[in-house]
Protein backbone atom coordinates (compact mmCIF):
# COMPACT_ATOMS: atom_id res chain seq x y z
CA UNK A 1 0.00 0.00 0.00
CA UNK A 2 1.20 2.93 -1.05
CA UNK A 3 2.39 5.88 1.96
CA UNK A 4 -0.49 8.70 1.55
CA UNK A 5 0.81 11.00 4.55
CA UNK A 6 3.84 12.12 4.36
CA UNK A 7 6.33 15.05 6.03
CA UNK A 8 7.96 17.03 3.44
CA UNK A 9 9.78 20.51 3.08
CA UNK A 10 7.73 22.63 1.28
CA UNK A 11 9.09 26.79 1.17
CA UNK A 12 12.09 25.86 3.36
CA UNK A 13 9.47 24.71 6.09
CA UNK A 14 8.58 21.25 7.41
CA UNK A 15 4.93 20.75 6.37
CA UNK A 16 2.63 17.46 7.09
CA UNK A 17 0.98 16.25 3.67
CA UNK A 18 -2.41 14.25 2.98
CA UNK A 19 -1.68 13.06 -0.70
CA UNK A 20 -5.44 12.69 -2.87
CA UNK A 21 -4.05 10.46 -5.51
CA UNK A 22 -5.59 12.44 -8.19
CA UNK A 23 -3.80 14.50 -10.47
CA UNK A 24 -4.42 17.94 -11.16
CA UNK A 25 -7.00 18.03 -13.41
CA UNK A 26 -9.09 14.94 -11.37
CA UNK A 27 -8.39 17.14 -8.21
CA UNK A 28 -10.32 20.35 -9.99
CA UNK A 29 -13.38 18.24 -11.62
CA UNK A 30 -13.99 16.57 -8.24
CA UNK A 31 -14.00 19.88 -6.14
CA UNK A 32 -11.53 18.22 -3.48
CA UNK A 33 -10.04 21.74 -2.96
CA UNK A 34 -12.97 22.25 -0.17
CA UNK A 35 -11.47 19.94 1.53
CA UNK A 36 -9.00 22.94 2.81
CA UNK A 37 -11.95 24.45 4.57
CA UNK A 38 -12.28 21.22 7.26
CA UNK A 39 -10.17 21.71 10.13
CA UNK A 40 -8.60 18.75 12.41
CA UNK A 41 -7.68 18.61 15.94
CA UNK A 42 -4.73 18.82 18.22
CA UNK A 43 -5.53 17.32 22.11
CA UNK A 44 -2.60 17.77 24.67
CA UNK A 45 -2.11 15.61 27.57
CA UNK A 46 -3.38 18.88 29.70
CA UNK A 47 -6.58 18.73 27.38
CA UNK A 48 -7.03 21.77 25.35
CA UNK A 49 -7.64 21.38 21.61
CA UNK A 50 -5.65 23.29 19.01
CA UNK A 51 -7.20 23.61 15.95
CA UNK A 52 -5.65 22.52 13.05
CA UNK A 53 -6.61 23.85 9.33
CA UNK A 54 -5.13 23.00 6.04
CA UNK A 55 -3.02 25.70 4.43
CA UNK A 56 -2.77 24.89 0.67
CA UNK A 57 -2.50 22.32 -2.46
CA UNK A 58 0.79 21.48 -3.81
CA UNK A 59 1.68 19.11 -6.61
CA UNK A 60 4.71 16.32 -6.04
CA UNK A 61 5.15 13.22 -8.34
CA UNK A 62 1.64 14.31 -10.83
CA UNK A 63 -0.56 13.74 -7.48
CA UNK A 64 -2.02 16.88 -6.03
CA UNK A 65 -1.59 17.28 -2.23
CA UNK A 66 -3.27 18.98 0.64
CA UNK A 67 -1.33 20.24 3.56
CA UNK A 68 -0.78 21.94 6.60
CA UNK A 69 1.77 22.61 9.67
CA UNK A 70 3.80 19.82 10.76
CA UNK A 71 3.09 17.16 13.14
CA UNK A 72 5.31 15.42 14.99
CA UNK A 73 3.63 12.11 15.94
CA UNK A 74 3.35 8.59 15.03
CA UNK A 75 0.46 6.93 13.00
CA UNK A 76 -1.65 5.60 15.94
CA UNK A 77 -2.11 2.22 13.88
CA UNK A 78 1.51 1.52 13.98
CA UNK A 79 1.98 2.09 18.15
CA UNK A 80 -0.17 -0.11 19.13
CA UNK A 81 1.82 -2.96 17.53
CA UNK A 82 4.51 -2.24 20.26
CA UNK A 83 3.11 -3.77 23.42
CA UNK A 84 5.63 -1.32 25.62
CA UNK A 85 3.58 2.13 24.06
CA UNK A 86 0.38 0.06 23.59
CA UNK A 87 -1.44 0.59 26.64
CA UNK A 88 0.14 4.66 27.23
CA UNK A 89 -1.14 5.64 23.12
CA UNK A 90 -4.41 3.99 23.66
CA UNK A 91 -4.91 5.81 27.17
CA UNK A 92 -4.28 9.06 25.47
CA UNK A 93 -6.16 8.40 22.83
CA UNK A 94 -9.53 7.56 24.41
CA UNK A 95 -9.18 10.60 26.34
CA UNK A 96 -8.56 13.00 23.36
CA UNK A 97 -11.51 10.97 21.62
CA UNK A 98 -13.83 12.12 25.07
CA UNK A 99 -12.93 15.68 25.04
CA UNK A 100 -13.69 15.77 21.12
CA UNK A 101 -16.74 14.16 21.67
CA UNK A 102 -17.51 16.64 24.75
CA UNK A 103 -16.87 19.67 22.56
CA UNK A 104 -18.71 18.03 19.15
CA UNK A 105 -22.07 20.53 20.41
CA UNK A 106 -19.68 23.56 19.51
CA UNK A 107 -19.94 22.77 15.81
CA UNK A 108 -16.78 20.07 15.49
CA UNK A 109 -17.24 17.81 13.13
CA UNK A 110 -16.29 14.80 14.64
CA UNK A 111 -12.83 12.49 13.65
CA UNK A 112 -12.33 9.70 11.89
CA UNK A 113 -12.85 6.74 14.65
CA UNK A 114 -9.98 4.01 15.07
CA UNK A 115 -6.94 4.14 15.54
CA UNK A 116 -6.12 4.63 11.51
CA UNK A 117 -7.33 8.21 12.06
CA UNK A 118 -5.09 9.53 14.26
CA UNK A 119 -1.54 10.39 15.36
CA UNK A 120 0.50 10.50 18.54
CA UNK A 121 3.55 11.77 19.85
CA UNK A 122 5.34 8.98 21.90
CA UNK A 123 7.45 8.49 24.77
CA UNK A 124 10.34 7.42 21.92
CA UNK A 125 10.06 10.41 19.67
CA UNK A 126 10.16 13.04 21.91
CA UNK A 127 12.81 11.43 24.02
CA UNK A 128 14.64 10.72 20.26
CA UNK A 129 17.15 13.67 19.49
CA UNK A 130 17.01 12.43 15.99
CA UNK A 131 13.28 11.88 15.72
CA UNK A 132 10.96 13.94 13.43
CA UNK A 133 10.64 16.53 16.05
CA UNK A 134 13.41 18.12 15.15
CA UNK A 135 12.87 20.65 12.63
CA UNK A 136 8.93 20.97 13.41
CA UNK A 137 7.29 24.68 13.71
CA UNK A 138 5.74 23.13 16.63
CA UNK A 139 6.61 21.28 20.07
CA UNK A 140 3.99 18.89 21.26
CA UNK A 141 4.62 17.01 24.58
CA UNK A 142 4.29 13.33 24.44
CA UNK A 143 0.74 11.96 23.98
CA UNK A 144 -0.36 14.75 21.97
CA UNK A 145 -2.87 13.16 19.74
CA UNK A 146 -3.80 14.81 16.33
CA UNK A 147 -7.07 14.05 14.78
CA UNK A 148 -6.76 15.27 11.00
CA UNK A 149 -9.68 16.22 8.85
CA UNK A 150 -12.04 13.75 8.72
CA UNK A 151 -13.60 13.91 5.00
CA UNK A 152 -8.95 14.68 4.39
CA UNK A 153 -8.07 11.32 5.98
CA UNK A 154 -10.65 9.03 4.68
CA UNK A 155 -10.05 10.43 1.44
CA UNK A 156 -6.25 9.79 1.68
CA UNK A 157 -7.21 6.11 2.81
CA UNK A 158 -9.36 5.44 0.20
CA UNK A 159 -6.27 6.62 -2.45
CA UNK A 160 -3.56 4.61 -0.68
CA UNK A 161 -5.49 1.44 -0.74
CA UNK A 162 -7.92 1.39 -3.98
CA UNK A 163 -11.01 1.32 -1.33
CA UNK A 164 -14.84 1.78 -1.94
CA UNK A 165 -16.53 4.43 -1.82
CA UNK A 166 -17.89 6.14 0.99
CA UNK A 167 -16.05 3.18 3.33
CA UNK A 168 -12.49 3.52 4.01
CA UNK A 169 -9.96 0.98 4.20
CA UNK A 170 -10.32 -2.21 4.87
CA UNK A 171 -7.48 -2.17 7.87
CA UNK A 172 -9.77 0.82 9.50
CA UNK A 173 -13.07 -0.51 9.44
CA UNK A 174 -11.99 -3.62 11.88
CA UNK A 175 -11.44 -0.88 13.86
CA UNK A 176 -15.01 0.61 14.03
CA UNK A 177 -18.85 0.06 13.97
CA UNK A 178 -20.63 0.39 10.76
CA UNK A 179 -23.65 1.65 12.66
CA UNK A 180 -22.30 3.08 15.86
CA UNK A 181 -21.55 6.81 16.67
CA UNK A 182 -20.37 9.09 19.55
CA UNK A 183 -19.65 7.52 23.01
CA UNK A 184 -20.81 4.12 21.29
CA UNK A 185 -18.27 4.22 18.60
CA UNK A 186 -15.78 5.37 21.20
CA UNK A 187 -16.00 2.62 23.38
CA UNK A 188 -16.24 -0.15 20.41
CA UNK A 189 -13.13 0.91 18.91
CA UNK A 190 -11.52 1.05 22.38
CA UNK A 191 -12.61 -2.17 23.26
CA UNK A 192 -11.09 -3.36 19.79
CA UNK A 193 -7.60 -1.69 20.75
CA UNK A 194 -7.67 -3.78 24.18
CA UNK A 195 -8.43 -7.22 22.38
CA UNK A 196 -5.54 -6.64 19.72
CA UNK A 197 -3.33 -5.40 22.72
CA UNK A 198 -3.58 -8.17 24.61
CA UNK A 199 -4.43 -10.87 22.50
CA UNK A 200 -1.91 -9.18 19.46
CA UNK A 201 -4.41 -10.09 17.10
CA UNK A 202 -7.76 -8.29 15.69
CA UNK A 203 -11.17 -9.70 16.65
CA UNK A 204 -12.49 -8.98 13.65
CA UNK A 205 -10.58 -10.60 10.76
CA UNK A 206 -12.34 -11.15 7.60
CA UNK A 207 -10.66 -9.84 4.41
CA UNK A 208 -14.06 -9.44 2.63
CA UNK A 209 -15.68 -5.66 3.57
CA UNK A 210 -19.16 -7.43 3.66
CA UNK A 211 -18.13 -10.33 5.47
CA UNK A 212 -16.14 -8.27 7.82
CA UNK A 213 -18.94 -5.82 8.94
CA UNK A 214 -21.31 -9.15 9.08
CA UNK A 215 -18.41 -10.71 11.80
CA UNK A 216 -18.61 -7.19 13.65
CA UNK A 217 -22.58 -6.72 13.59
CA UNK A 218 -23.19 -10.21 14.75
CA UNK A 219 -20.06 -10.16 17.32
CA UNK A 220 -18.38 -13.07 15.82
CA UNK A 221 -15.41 -13.42 17.60
CA UNK A 222 -13.57 -15.23 19.84
CA UNK A 223 -13.52 -14.27 23.85
CA UNK A 224 -10.48 -12.32 24.45
CA UNK A 225 -9.78 -14.50 28.07
CA UNK A 226 -9.35 -17.50 25.02
CA UNK A 227 -7.23 -15.90 22.56
CA UNK A 228 -4.90 -14.23 25.34
CA UNK A 229 -4.54 -17.18 28.37
CA UNK A 230 -4.12 -15.58 31.71
CA UNK A 231 -6.28 -12.53 30.94
CA UNK A 232 -7.69 -10.49 33.71
CA UNK A 233 -11.42 -12.08 33.90
CA UNK A 234 -12.53 -8.09 34.41
CA UNK A 235 -10.70 -6.99 31.65
CA UNK A 236 -12.09 -9.66 29.65
CA UNK A 237 -15.37 -8.98 30.88
CA UNK A 238 -14.88 -5.48 29.95
CA UNK A 239 -13.55 -5.90 26.45
CA UNK A 240 -16.45 -8.42 25.37
CA UNK A 241 -18.92 -5.41 26.51
CA UNK A 242 -17.38 -3.28 24.79
CA UNK A 243 -17.05 -4.84 21.22
CA UNK A 244 -20.29 -6.95 21.77
CA UNK A 245 -23.28 -6.16 19.34
CA UNK A 246 -26.23 -3.78 19.53
CA UNK A 247 -28.35 -5.17 22.22
CA UNK A 248 -31.51 -6.28 20.92
CA UNK A 249 -34.74 -3.72 21.84
CA UNK A 250 -35.77 -6.33 24.93
CA UNK A 251 -32.33 -7.11 26.11
CA UNK A 252 -30.22 -5.11 29.01
CA UNK A 253 -26.77 -5.26 27.89
CA UNK A 254 -25.30 -2.02 27.66
CA UNK A 255 -22.04 -1.11 26.49
CA UNK A 256 -19.33 0.28 28.96
CA UNK A 257 -19.08 4.39 28.41
CA UNK A 258 -15.65 5.61 27.45
CA UNK A 259 -15.06 7.32 30.78
CA UNK A 260 -15.68 3.88 32.25
CA UNK A 261 -12.93 2.24 30.13
CA UNK A 262 -10.83 4.90 31.05
CA UNK A 263 -11.40 5.04 34.79
CA UNK A 264 -10.72 1.25 34.71
CA UNK A 265 -7.64 1.08 32.11
CA UNK A 266 -6.27 3.97 34.34
CA UNK A 267 -3.76 7.45 33.33
CA UNK A 268 -1.21 7.01 31.34
CA UNK A 269 1.91 6.34 32.46
CA UNK A 270 -0.09 3.51 35.04
CA UNK A 271 -0.29 -0.26 34.81
CA UNK A 272 1.61 -1.84 32.03
CA UNK A 273 -0.70 -4.19 29.68
CA UNK A 274 1.47 -7.00 31.58
CA UNK A 275 0.25 -6.59 34.64
CA UNK A 276 -3.08 -7.60 33.36
CA UNK A 277 -1.75 -11.21 32.28
CA UNK A 278 -1.05 -13.72 34.89
CA UNK A 279 1.56 -16.47 34.04
CA UNK A 280 -0.18 -20.11 33.63
CA UNK A 281 1.59 -23.55 33.67
CA UNK A 282 2.11 -25.70 31.02
CA UNK A 283 -1.49 -27.60 31.82
CA UNK A 284 -3.65 -24.92 32.58
CA UNK A 285 -2.15 -23.16 28.91
CA UNK A 286 -3.06 -26.69 27.53
CA UNK A 287 -6.78 -26.79 28.37
CA UNK A 288 -6.87 -23.15 27.67
CA UNK A 289 -5.98 -23.88 23.81
CA UNK A 290 -8.21 -26.99 23.84
CA UNK A 291 -11.20 -25.09 24.83
CA UNK A 292 -10.14 -22.20 22.72
CA UNK A 293 -10.30 -25.30 19.87
CA UNK A 294 -13.91 -26.26 21.17
CA UNK A 295 -15.20 -23.15 21.09
CA UNK A 296 -14.20 -22.59 17.48
CA UNK A 297 -15.61 -25.57 16.00
CA UNK A 298 -19.15 -24.71 18.01
CA UNK A 299 -18.92 -20.98 16.82
CA UNK A 300 -18.08 -21.53 13.23
CA UNK A 301 -20.60 -24.23 13.16
CA UNK A 302 -23.53 -22.26 14.79
CA UNK A 303 -22.39 -19.33 12.87
CA UNK A 304 -22.95 -20.87 9.59
CA UNK A 305 -26.09 -22.75 10.93
CA UNK A 306 -27.18 -19.10 11.38
CA UNK A 307 -26.52 -17.49 8.04
CA UNK A 308 -27.73 -20.34 6.21
CA UNK A 309 -31.26 -20.03 7.52
CA UNK A 310 -31.03 -15.66 7.48
CA UNK A 311 -30.03 -16.18 3.68
CA UNK A 312 -32.55 -19.15 3.00
CA UNK A 313 -35.35 -17.90 5.24
CA UNK A 314 -37.61 -17.71 2.06
CA UNK A 315 -37.39 -21.42 0.99
CA UNK A 316 -37.49 -22.34 4.37
CA UNK A 317 -40.57 -20.90 4.42
CA UNK A 318 -41.65 -22.46 1.20
CA UNK A 319 -40.52 -25.68 2.88
CA UNK A 320 -42.07 -25.24 6.26
CA UNK A 321 -45.68 -25.02 4.33
CA UNK A 322 -45.18 -27.69 2.24
CA UNK A 323 -44.60 -29.81 5.40
CA UNK A 324 -47.38 -29.27 6.62
CA UNK A 325 -49.45 -29.92 3.42
CA UNK A 326 -47.26 -32.94 3.31
CA UNK A 327 -48.45 -33.37 6.82
CA UNK A 328 -51.89 -33.07 6.54
CA UNK A 329 -51.82 -35.44 3.39
CA UNK A 330 -50.14 -37.94 5.83
CA UNK A 331 -52.54 -37.64 8.17
CA UNK A 332 -55.82 -38.38 5.50
CA UNK A 333 -53.64 -41.72 4.65
CA UNK A 334 -54.80 -43.18 7.68
CA UNK A 335 -55.39 -46.41 5.77
CA UNK A 336 -52.18 -46.82 4.38
CA UNK A 337 -50.89 -47.71 7.93
CA UNK A 338 -50.67 -51.21 6.74
CA UNK A 339 -47.84 -50.86 4.27
CA UNK A 340 -45.82 -48.91 6.89
CA UNK A 341 -42.28 -50.53 7.77
CA UNK A 342 -42.08 -52.31 11.15
CA UNK A 343 -39.38 -53.69 13.14
CA UNK A 344 -41.53 -57.23 14.22
CA UNK A 345 -38.80 -59.90 13.55
CA UNK A 346 -35.96 -57.95 14.20
CA UNK A 347 -33.56 -57.94 17.06
CA UNK A 348 -32.59 -55.05 18.79
CA UNK A 349 -29.09 -54.39 16.47
CA UNK A 350 -31.36 -54.67 13.95
CA UNK A 351 -33.49 -52.22 14.88
CA UNK A 352 -30.95 -49.46 15.85
CA UNK A 353 -28.82 -50.64 12.02
CA UNK A 354 -32.55 -49.93 10.78
CA UNK A 355 -32.66 -46.59 12.57
CA UNK A 356 -29.45 -45.16 11.62
CA UNK A 357 -29.59 -46.51 8.26
CA UNK A 358 -33.02 -44.43 7.46
CA UNK A 359 -31.00 -41.25 8.14
CA UNK A 360 -28.76 -41.79 4.74
CA UNK A 361 -31.82 -42.65 3.01
CA UNK A 362 -34.05 -39.96 4.27
CA UNK A 363 -36.57 -42.47 5.75
CA UNK A 364 -38.45 -40.67 8.12
CA UNK A 365 -41.05 -43.76 8.23
CA UNK A 366 -38.76 -46.52 9.65
CA UNK A 367 -37.19 -43.88 12.07
CA UNK A 368 -40.67 -43.54 13.20
CA UNK A 369 -40.97 -47.53 13.17
CA UNK A 370 -37.77 -48.05 15.45
CA UNK A 371 -39.25 -45.77 18.18
CA UNK A 372 -41.82 -45.62 20.42
CA UNK A 373 -42.90 -42.30 22.61
CA UNK A 374 -40.76 -38.85 21.83
CA UNK A 375 -37.44 -41.08 21.26
CA UNK A 376 -35.55 -39.30 18.66
CA UNK A 377 -38.36 -37.03 17.46
CA UNK A 378 -35.50 -34.68 16.88
CA UNK A 379 -34.05 -36.73 14.70
CA UNK A 380 -37.40 -37.98 12.52
CA UNK A 381 -38.32 -34.02 12.17
CA UNK A 382 -34.80 -33.08 10.86
CA UNK A 383 -34.91 -36.08 8.20
CA UNK A 384 -38.35 -35.36 7.57
CA UNK A 385 -37.68 -31.45 6.42
CA UNK A 386 -35.11 -32.96 4.38
CA UNK A 387 -36.97 -35.03 2.89
CA UNK A 388 -39.76 -32.68 1.92
CA UNK A 389 -36.87 -30.04 0.88
CA UNK A 390 -35.63 -32.40 -1.37
CA UNK A 391 -38.74 -33.13 -3.07
CA UNK A 392 -39.41 -29.57 -3.57
CA UNK A 393 -36.47 -29.48 -4.82
CA UNK A 394 -36.39 -32.26 -7.43
CA UNK A 395 -39.52 -30.79 -8.60
CA UNK A 396 -37.57 -27.59 -10.07
CA UNK A 397 -34.02 -29.03 -10.52
CA UNK A 398 -33.06 -31.27 -13.08
CA UNK A 399 -29.82 -32.47 -11.02
CA UNK A 400 -30.48 -33.82 -7.89
CA UNK A 401 -28.70 -31.61 -4.82
CA UNK A 402 -28.89 -34.73 -2.07
CA UNK A 403 -26.14 -37.15 -1.33
CA UNK A 404 -25.99 -39.47 1.21
CA UNK A 405 -23.08 -39.53 3.43
CA UNK A 406 -21.94 -43.51 2.03
CA UNK A 407 -22.37 -42.50 -0.98
CA UNK A 408 -19.84 -39.71 -0.82
CA UNK A 409 -17.40 -42.17 0.98
CA UNK A 410 -17.49 -44.92 -1.27
CA UNK A 411 -16.99 -41.98 -4.18
CA UNK A 412 -13.68 -41.26 -2.26
CA UNK A 413 -15.05 -38.22 -0.90
CA UNK A 414 -15.06 -35.74 -3.65
CA UNK A 415 -15.38 -31.58 -3.56
CA UNK A 416 -19.46 -31.78 -4.66
CA UNK A 417 -21.60 -28.70 -4.66
CA UNK A 418 -24.68 -31.28 -3.54
CA UNK A 419 -25.83 -31.20 0.13
CA UNK A 420 -24.05 -34.92 1.69
CA UNK A 421 -25.66 -35.63 4.65
CA UNK A 422 -26.06 -39.05 6.83
CA UNK A 423 -24.20 -41.40 8.68
CA UNK A 424 -20.97 -43.93 8.07
CA UNK A 425 -18.49 -45.76 10.39
CA UNK A 426 -21.80 -46.80 12.49
CA UNK A 427 -20.61 -49.23 15.40
CA UNK A 428 -22.89 -50.95 17.75
CA UNK A 429 -22.06 -52.50 21.28
CA UNK A 430 -24.68 -54.21 23.92
CA UNK A 431 -24.15 -52.74 27.51
CA UNK A 432 -26.79 -54.68 29.14
CA UNK A 433 -29.75 -56.62 28.10
CA UNK A 434 -33.17 -58.35 29.47
CA UNK A 435 -36.00 -60.21 28.25
CA UNK A 436 -37.54 -56.98 28.04
CA UNK A 437 -34.85 -54.13 28.21
CA UNK A 438 -31.71 -54.00 26.15
CA UNK A 439 -29.15 -50.42 26.49
CA UNK A 440 -26.85 -50.24 23.31
CA UNK A 441 -24.13 -47.96 22.24
CA UNK A 442 -24.00 -46.75 19.03
CA UNK A 443 -20.60 -44.66 17.68
CA UNK A 444 -20.74 -42.87 14.80
CA UNK A 445 -19.99 -39.86 12.31
CA UNK A 446 -23.16 -37.41 11.29
CA UNK A 447 -22.02 -35.76 8.15
CA UNK A 448 -23.90 -32.48 6.57
CA UNK A 449 -23.13 -29.83 4.06
CA UNK A 450 -25.18 -26.69 2.77
CA UNK A 451 -25.35 -26.63 -0.79
CA UNK A 452 -24.02 -22.82 -0.06
CA UNK A 453 -20.50 -22.39 -1.09
CA UNK A 454 -20.04 -19.72 1.15
CA UNK A 455 -20.76 -21.60 4.09
CA UNK A 456 -18.33 -23.96 3.37
CA UNK A 457 -15.26 -23.09 0.89
CA UNK A 458 -13.18 -25.90 0.67
CA UNK A 459 -16.16 -27.63 -0.84
CA UNK A 460 -16.37 -30.50 1.49
CA UNK A 461 -18.93 -31.94 4.40
CA UNK A 462 -19.05 -30.53 8.31
CA UNK A 463 -18.52 -33.94 10.18
CA UNK A 464 -19.46 -34.60 13.55
CA UNK A 465 -18.04 -37.60 15.56
CA UNK A 466 -21.27 -38.71 17.64
CA UNK A 467 -21.97 -41.47 20.63
CA UNK A 468 -25.45 -42.41 21.21
CA UNK A 469 -26.86 -44.45 24.48
CA UNK A 470 -29.70 -46.62 23.15
CA UNK A 471 -32.44 -48.51 25.40
CA UNK A 472 -34.86 -50.61 24.08
CA UNK A 473 -38.10 -52.31 25.04
CA UNK A 474 -40.37 -55.28 23.97
CA UNK A 475 -43.52 -53.48 22.70
CA UNK A 476 -46.24 -55.39 20.93
CA UNK A 477 -44.20 -57.92 20.21
CA UNK A 478 -41.51 -55.47 18.29
CA UNK A 479 -38.30 -54.17 19.88
CA UNK A 480 -38.44 -49.81 19.71
CA UNK A 481 -36.33 -47.47 20.90
CA UNK A 482 -37.77 -45.67 23.59
CA UNK A 483 -35.03 -43.31 24.79
CA UNK A 484 -31.91 -41.93 23.09
CA UNK A 485 -28.73 -40.10 25.19
CA UNK A 486 -26.60 -38.32 22.71
CA UNK A 487 -23.03 -36.77 23.31
CA UNK A 488 -20.66 -35.74 20.66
Amino acid sequence: MVKRILSFELEGKLVLGFDTGLDARSFAQTKMSLFITQPGYIVCPAGNIETWQPEGVTERANTMIIWGSHFPGEELAEVINRKDEAMDALRYWLRARIIIEENSGSGKEPPLPGPAGAFIVTTRQAANPGSVNQGSANSFPSGTVFFPPARLLKRTLDAAGGLSPGVGSLNAQRWTHPDLKGNDGISFCAGVMLYYIFCSIPPFSQKEENDLRQDIREGVFVPSDLAAPGLDPEMAKLITEAISPIPKPNEAKSRPAPDCISDFIGPPLSKPASSWVKDLSEKEISESRAKHEQYNKRKTLAVKRQRFLTRNAKIIIVCSIAFLALTFFIQNMAQARAELPTTRGMVPIEVVEAYYNAFNALDHSMMQACVIGRAGSDDIRMITSLFVISRVRYAHETNPFFMSADEWVAAGSPVTDKIVFGITDLTIRVLSESETNVILEADYILWTQSANEEENQAGLPLSLVTKDILRLVLHRDAWRISSIERTH
